[in-house]
């Protein structure tokens, strides 16, 4: 028998990736009264599969991305099938780039989600603008994306190391 049919409690670490990106969704779902300006739901989920997609992309499938960006989409209530494209998308930019990420200092990193997370809340607010029928205002928007890079190192440090303790890419 071979020994890929045998469960082991270990592979069950392999599921940690996508427990770790819905918890943080719940958490980044609980605003954050930001003074003068609201409340502000920085996007942790983003920063996970950013994350996860590079040191692990094997433990970040597309469907992973999907199907959390869809219970984001659920616990948040914006249009359903916003953020699965989002993340879908960020999933597949990062998994394509990862080459340019993995192993370099941890300030590359951070700009690199800065370069994908600023496009992604245009986008966001394009096709928000879109569902709604009219124009949402790109503050919101912009102080979202500005504050979830700005919280990406602390996010995204235990990420890394959770990446990190899971070891090496499996080949397919």
């Amino acid at each position: 028998m071979s020994d890929d049919r045998i469960w082991h409690p270990s592979r069950l670490l392999l599921a940690l990736p996508g427990l770790v990106t819905v918890l943080l969704i719940l958490v980044g779902s609980v605003p954050i009264g930001a003074p003068l300006v609201g409340p502000v739901l920085p996007a942790f989920g983003m920063i996970a599969v950013f994350v996860f997609a590079v040191q692990r992309p094997d433990l970040m499938p597309h469907w992973l991305a999907f199907l959390i960006g869809l219970a984001q989409d659920l616990v948040t209530g914006g249009p359903l099938g916003l953020n699965a494209l989002l993340l879908m998308v960020v999933q597949a930019v990062c998994a394509g780039q990862r080459r340019f990420l993995v192993g370099r200092p941890f300030a590359l990193a951070w700009a690199g989600f800065a370069v994908i997370a600023l496009p992604a809340a245009l986008a966001q607010w394009l096709i928000a603008c879109i569902y709604f029928a009219e124009i949402v205002p790109i503050g919101d928007v912009m102080l979202q994306a500005g504050s979830t890079v700005a919280l990406f190192p602390f996010v995204a440090a235990p990420l890394l190391y959770v990446a990190h303790r899971l070891g090496q890419e499996q080949p397919a």
